[in-house]
């Protein structure tokens, strides 16, 4: 009897759905540059400027979530892309080339927060569709590997940063943003478009077609008729529904999806920022090398690749909450620390806050992708670009009210992480019993999960 090795099954996934993650690359690196501004916006500047230019770059990304829904259905959805990738280039450009100017710079911030709006939600839309049951997490998580890498290289080069080098970090931060918008135009060419789009519009032929080039061998078989045949399904079931009974039944998802995604504004935040660089600047005084914060963006990015290795193997629900409840136990153990005012020039107490903030990073890190695969996920298909920019917008509106309103004080430092702390433990507890684990679910299935609201199964 033939023994199966799962090693080779998985092996053999990865190469048949190949193509589904090649078609997402270059939204990558247009997420990359916007990490560098996101990381910016949360306190990540060498140079300090006024209010305005720490959060417009959020007001961008309000902008682009609100334009996205309504240029997302173009012609072909993947030529949807290039308009942003351009944004990105211009941005690039202006930054590199003018970064003296402060009104400059604020300008190429908003076009790369629109930018990223656009491209957020046409990411999730499409990744979500042309993803199989068995990679739809892999290809969801790119965004916050590109989101979290980006941010890692700002905040690797602003922590090293000397005010004797005679070069400006915003003309590298241009530079760098540059190459990757060049990199993300070229790699278009790879990009399939969604057969959900075409099955919407009747168009079954091409539809068929982009399955094809999206599973391995490039040739019809009988399993990529299957396929066809589940997604048309799909298509057929959500087409029959009323646009009220859409937007009924997107109420519930909803009210998870919502909450639950904006769980990142709390655990990647200004406050969190200023502590960590308070902590880390009190405990390292006097040494050569400034360390820390390399470190905490690295802890960032290994947690996004744990995710990534583990969501389909694991699951999204019992890592994910897992996680959140640690970054909520360590946020308030860190709010404790600076509730003490003597703490705050205590090297010892300090370097034990240091290191709370740089495990929550990595426990952060690892809880970020799943809110981009449930989003992907939850809502029915004729809202389902709307209700998406909805949830992506308020998201980056709650980092804008943050930014807007924190001023960094010992007893602010303590309420911030408290409350947040708090919320985030007690969330955990509520998402337990009311988010679904979707893991190897077919997008109709993953969306009849979410209809229901109560879930006990955590694989």
């Amino acid at each position: 009897m033939t023994t199966i090795n799962p090693t080779n099954i998985n092996k053999g996934r990865f190469w048949i759905d190949g193509p589904q993650t090649n078609a997402l690359v270059s939204d990558v690196f247009i997420f990359i540059t916007g990490g560098f501004q996101l990381a910016v916006s949360l306190g990540w500047s060498y140079t300090v400027y006024s209010l305005h230019f720490y959060y417009c770059w959020f007001i961008g990304v309000a902008i682009g979530c609100i334009l996205a829904p309504l240029l997302i259905n173009w012609k072909r959805r993947r030529l949807f892309i290039v308009s942003p990738i351009l944004l990105v280039n211009l941005s690039a450009i202006l930054t590199a080339s003018v970064y003296g100017s402060t009104n400059t710079l604020i300008a190429a911030r908003y076009l790369n927060g629109i930018a990223i709006g656009l491209t957020s939600v046409s990411f999730i839309m499409h990744a979500s569709e042309i993803a199989s049951e068995h990679s739809r997490g892999y290809c969801l998580c790119l965004e916050q590997v590109g989101l979290v890498g980006g941010a890692f290289v700002q905040i690797l080069y602003t922590g090293y940063w000397g005010s004797d080098v005679d070069f400006s970090p915003y003309c590298l931060q241009g530079i760098l943003c540059v190459v990757f918008g060049v990199i993300a135009l070229l790699l278009t060419f790879t990009s399939i478009d969604s057969p959900i789009l075409h099955l919407q519009r009747g168009d079954e032929p091409v539809a068929l077609n982009c399955i094809v080039r999206l599973y391995r061998p490039p040739v019809m078989t009988n399993e990529k008729q299957v396929i066809f045949n589940k997604l048309k399904a799909y298509v057929d079931m959500n087409e029959s529904m009323s646009l009220r009974q859409c937007f009924m039944q997107s109420l519930g998802p909803l009210l998870r999806i919502l909450p639950y995604r904006c769980m990142l504004s709390f655990i990647f935040a200004l406050p969190i920022a200023d502590a960590f660089k308070w902590s880390e600047g009190v405990s390292t005084a006097g040494s050569l090398v400034n360390w820390p914060p390399s470190i905490y963006g690295l802890l960032g990015c290994i947690g996004v690749m744990v995710t990534f290795a583990t969501i389909e193997p694991i699951g999204r629900k019992a890592v994910s909450l897992f996680s959140l409840l640690c970054v909520g136990g360590l946020t308030i153990g860190v709010g404790i620390i600076f509730n003490d005012t003597l703490a705050l020039i205590n090297s010892t107490k300090m370097a034990i806050a240091c290191s709370l903030l740089m495990i929550a990073q990595i426990f952060g890190g690892i809880f970020a992708p799943s809110t981009t695969v449930y989003l992907g996920e939850a809502f029915p298909l004729r809202l389902k670009r709307y209700f998406i920019a909805f949830v992506v917008l308020v998201q980056y509106m709650v980092d804008l009210i943050i930014v807007c309103t924190f001023t960094f004080s010992p007893n602010n430092m303590f309420v911030y992480c408290l409350v947040t702390g708090l919320i985030m433990c007690v969330a955990c507890i509520i998402f337990a019993f009311t988010m679904p684990e979707t893991r190897k679910n077919t997008l109709q299935e993953a969306q009849e999960q979410f209809s229901n609201g109560l879930h006990l199964r955590f694989y």
